[in-house]
């Protein structure tokens, strides 16, 4: 079949089709009746067929221009219409995140398993080696923690409570979104990014015991500590889903897996996002101050993780309720 035999062949039914689409447009489909609705979903099939052979064998006509937009004009009419943004985020915080989190506990167990090992480590290392610390701390801070000072005293004066908590969650948002992302490197750079923080968590814990300033460690981070540490595994887990759809190419082809681990493993991460802002408000004014005894922030930082876990591991959607 040549052009010009297809546009002849095709003529009348995109006229057709034109029509349908205009009447649609102006009226909504429940304008039509019932046979005006089987005609439209008739031509609008030709359209495709058609508009997919024009594609493949007449490219850059102006017939495959004017089924491009004809088969768009018929997808926008004829596809389900979504529900509003504001129904679609509350169902996904109440039933979809819980629900993901659920179906990602191998990858949390995967993720909380490098980041407590590389936290013993660090403890180690940094117990035959205090120097060990220069990797994370300015040698002025290392200095004054010999001194019997502690660098988490100069948090309250850097600046004002509202502005020191949104630089914090700002900074914990790229800490866990970065190791989230990173596991597209086959998930390497999340397995280092987790190791890193554990490392890191371990020798300030191995110092300050050395020093005998743990108290005064604690005293900060017990309160937003816990959940704090916790949203960075969840984080490390993301980032091992992502890798998992690179890696498991002997099964299905990459081009299927990846696509399906991408969206899984960004909704667990989107799922931390708001708890991130919580521990900023909560590192940023309350961590901070010395005068709040240490068991109150550490029952806080109790209680932030146990409501995270009770929301994500306590959740189910009610029987027969279709996500």
């Amino acid at each position: 079949m040549d052009y010009r035999q297809f546009i002849d062949q095709g003529a009348a039914t995109w006229a057709e089709a034109e029509a349908l689409y205009g009447r649609a447009s102006r009226q909504g489909t429940a304008g039509l009746d019932m046979e005006g609705v089987e005609r439209l979903a008739g031509t609008h099939r030709r359209v495709v067929s058609d508009f997919a052979t024009a594609r493949s064998r007449f490219p850059g006509t102006e017939a495959e221009q004017r089924l491009r937009a004809l088969a768009f004009s018929g997808h926008r009419l004829l596809a389900p219409r979504p529900p509003p943004a504001l129904p679609r985020l509350w169902q996904f915080l109440r039933f979809g995140w819980p629900e993901q989190f659920q179906q990602s506990l191998g990858a949390l167990s995967v993720s909380l398993a490098i980041f407590v090992l590389s936290t013993v480590l660090g403890i180690v290392l940094a117990t035959l080696n205090p120097e060990f610390c220069r990797i994370w701390l300015a040698p002025e801070a290392l200095d004054e923690v010999r001194r019997g000072g502690i660098w988490t005293d100069q948090l309250v004066h850097l600046a004002p409570p509202s502005l020191l908590s949104t630089q914090i969650f700002t900074n914990n948002m790229s800490v866990a979104i970065t190791t989230w992302l990173a596991g597209a490197l086959l998930g390497l750079g999340t397995v280092y990014l987790l190791s890193s923080n554990g490392l890191m968590l371990g020798s300030m814990l191995a110092l300050t015991w050395r020093y005998e300033l743990t108290d005064r460690l604690l005293a900060f981070i017990s309160g937003h500590g816990p959940l704090e540490l916790f949203l960075i595994v969840v984080a490390g887990a993301a980032g091992l889903q992502l890798a998992a759809g690179e890696l498991r190419w002997r099964n299905r082809p990459r081009a299927e897996t990846l696509p399906v681990a991408a969206r899984r493993s960004a909704a667990l991460m989107a799922g931390t996002l708001p708890w991130f802002i919580l521990l900023g408000l909560v590192e940023g004014n309350i961590s901070p101050q010395m005068w709040i005894p240490t068991p109150a922030k550490a029952l806080l930082g109790l209680v932030l993780l146990g409501t995270f876990l009770a929301y994500g591991l306590g959740i189910r959607r009610p029987p027969g309720e279709t996500a």
